[in-house]
């Protein structure tokens, strides 16, 4: 393993990086202009189902860094995007870069506002917790956010919309399960080959 001189770094902080430095794809997304490896993913969705499409309303929970908004504006050349974190963003080309909660009623009601109450096409979300190192517990509390994009998209996604969320199997997963098969027409669980292989999230392709 390649050592760190940063010596507040922790154990699992190291792995990451050692990770990240020989990932090939983290090398082929900054080739490509691209903010993270994550795009990877939403591309290799994208393929397997043709949701990204032009003149569609599409909001990104959880954008940052932004590499899916990134990628889902060039293809969205003359619709809306907008892409919505707690944390800053740097600005996207064609693309409107919001600093909100989304389970915020007020930021919601915004949202609305900017589209005209007419909801959106498309919700995207890769948003996961920071990781605790208890696989059970981060399951568990990434879990909950699934389920709170999925009840954001049922108040903000137009009927026959699409929804692209990151999800975890393990604990709390049975309980997206359940909710995703009570409130959306179809569904599918998904695990991109650029996915880590010992990660344990899945993408939910559904349309309401």
């Amino acid at each position: 393993m390649k050592k760190f001189k940063k010596k507040n770094l922790s154990h699992s902080s190291k792995l990451w990086l050692t990770r990240q430095l020989k990932d090939p794809l983290v090398n082929e997304a900054k080739k490509k202009n691209y903010r993270s490896r994550a795009v990877f993913k939403l591309i290799e969705i994208n393929e397997k189902f043709k949701f990204l499409k032009n003149n569609l309303n599409i909001i990104d929970l959880g954008a940052a860094p932004g590499s899916w908004s990134q990628y889902s504006s060039k293809i969205n050349k003359d619709g809306l995007n907008i892409a919505l974190d707690l944390l800053d963003i740097e600005n996207i080309k064609n693309c409107k870069v919001i600093k909100g909660d989304f389970t915020n009623p007020i930021v919601q009601s915004d949202l609305l506002n900017i589209i005209k109450d007419k909801k959106f096409d498309l919700v995207l979300s890769d948003i996961a917790e920071n990781s605790t190192g208890n696989k059970s517990l981060d399951s568990i509390r990434s879990n909950i956010i699934t389920i709170e994009v999925m009840n954001f998209s049922l108040k903000c996604l137009k009927k026959n919309g699409t929804m692209v969320i990151k999800t975890f199997s393990g604990s709390g997963n049975e309980e997206v399960v359940s909710f995703v098969k009570k409130y959306f027409s179809k569904y599918l669980f998904i695990k991109p080959l650029s996915s880590r292989k010992e990660s344990k999230e899945l993408y939910l392709y559904c349309v309401l």
